[in-house]
């Protein structure tokens, strides 16, 4: 089913996932198939493109991804994700989702801590690195350009 919402990447969001799209295709030459589906890694990458393919554009609007305070206006997803986060902005006009951020492996989740993926999204947001309006004139930039 076609979503219903323009999705569009950062460019912090969009090279994330070209390296873990190297890191798969590494892994496809190096592994037997049964070895290469197992492995946490593609495991991981099935996982996100699942949700910012299909389950995020479903609602980008759901309960469980919003987030409070200072980031109440941003979204960010968590499901099967273990200690990645998704971040997200949507709006409904223009009917668009925002991909902005998504964690590597030395930004984990843990709670207090200076890497935490919620802290390092906070302070790039505090620097206004990304607006969840997508009328915003520097944000229109990189949504009109090649990142989708």
């Amino acid at each position: 089913m076609k979503s219903k919402y323009l999705l569009k990447y950062h460019e912090l969001y969009y090279q994330r996932i070209v390296e873990l799209k190297k890191q798969v295709k590494e892994l496809h030459s190096k592994l037997s198939p049964e070895e290469f589906k197992q492995h946490e890694i593609v495991k991981f990458a099935a996982r996100v493109r699942k949700a910012d393919q299909e389950i995020i554009p479903e609602n980008p609007d759901r309960l469980e991804y919003r987030l409070k305070d200072e980031l109440r206006k941003y979204r960010r997803y968590k499901q099967g994700l273990q200690r990645y986060r998704l971040f997200f902005c949507f709006s409904n006009k223009p009917p668009i989702i925002l991909y902005l951020y998504l964690n590597d492996e030395k930004h984990l989740r843990k709670e207090g801590s200076k890497t935490d993926p919620y802290e390092v999204f906070k302070k790039l947001a505090a620097k206004k690195y990304f607006s969840p309006d997508p009328t915003n004139s520097k944000i229109r930039n990189w949504i009109t350009c090649l990142y989708s």
